[in-house]
């Protein structure tokens, strides 16, 4: 059993394409619904083709090794082998009509997935990259609750806490409400736990042979994400934007050096003195790991960003 490192793009793409028109919780998500239909939701038509409401989704467009960077999630889906998008598309087209262009991506046409990933990027950068801060923190806060929990009450106290329509029964996960019984033997496996923002009050299972099988679960949603002056711009005026975004990032876990300068896009040397200013102020704990340097937001860092600042 293990935790995700932080939020997974990929699955927010699919979560949130799924709640354009799930209506499920409409006083966290009607809000942000209203946004998109402003905004030509025509546009995404062909997505939610592949990305219905409700049901299954095909599973490369969520890797099962899962990311916390856009960039390599996209990748990730251009890479998919031609059986696989083939097997995943032809149990998507067994619940629901596909238009004439799937039979191209179904094929492994490069040209088609290239058009799936673009348009996957569009709908990111309109309608989840303007609020991805507080989405990040929120699945962040999420993860550090739960890596406390694990710590203090070991698996049973995790399990048992995520509720919704889990039920822990040792040693079985249960799911409630779900329309089939399938009885799942991990085998050694292992559990990857994968809080997902646009998720609401249901659990998606994602079980491949020879891979963990990923449960993603919702986090605990706070109202108010739409407003672009909560904690986190109150964080920028004292830290910087690229401190406090480091900082966000730090508490969703650890980071060396490099890792932040890529998910920040700034150079290494930039990544390292913003470390050694937030080391100094006692905002994060730095370890040498052979050539690496290791960066761990400290318990004056978190506070700061619970409260906001």
């Amino acid at each position: 059993m293990r935790l995700a490192p932080a939020i997974d793009p990929m699955w927010e793409l699919v979560h949130g394409l799924q709640a354009i028109t799930n209506g499920v919780g409409g006083l966290v998500f009607d809000p942000w619904r209203r946004k998109v239909r402003l905004h030509r939701p025509a546009r995404w038509r062909a997505l939610q083709t592949l990305v219905p409401a409700w049901g299954y989704s095909p599973d490369f467009l969520t890797p099962v090794a899962g990311t916390t960077d856009l960039r390599e999630g996209f990748e990730a889906v251009l890479r998919t082998p031609r059986t696989t998008l083939r097997t995943d598309l032809g149990r998507l087209g067994d619940e629901t009509p596909l238009p004439g262009w799937a039979r191209s991506l179904a094929s492994g046409d490069p040209e088609t997935l290239r058009r799936l990933v673009t348009a996957l990027g569009r709908f990111h950068a309109a309608h989840l990259a303007p609020y991805w801060g507080e989405m990040r923190r929120q699945v962040n806060e999420e993860l550090l609750t739960q890596r406390r929990t694990l710590c203090a009450q070991g698996i049973d106290g995790l399990l048992s806490g995520i509720g919704g329509t889990l039920r822990w029964e040792p040693p079985a996960i249960v799911l409630v409400n779900k329309r089939s019984e399938l009885d799942i033997e991990l085998g050694g496996r292992g559990v990857v736990l994968q809080p997902s923002f646009f998720a609401f009050n249901d659990i998606t299972l994602m079980d491949l042979p020879g891979e963990p099988m990923v449960l993603i679960y919702p986090v605990s949603h706070r109202l108010g994400w739409l407003d672009p002056g909560a904690a986190g711009a109150r964080l920028e005026d004292l830290l910087s934007r690229t401190r406090a975004a480091m900082l966000d990032c730090l508490a969703g876990g650890s980071c060396t050096t490099s890792e932040l300068a890529k998910r920040l896009d700034i150079s290494q040397a930039s990544s390292s003195e913003q470390t050694k200013i937030l080391r100094e102020a006692g905002l994060i704990i730095s370890d040498r790991d052979g050539r690496r340097v290791v960066h761990t937001a400290s318990e004056l860092g978190l506070t700061l960003l619970s409260q906001g600042a």
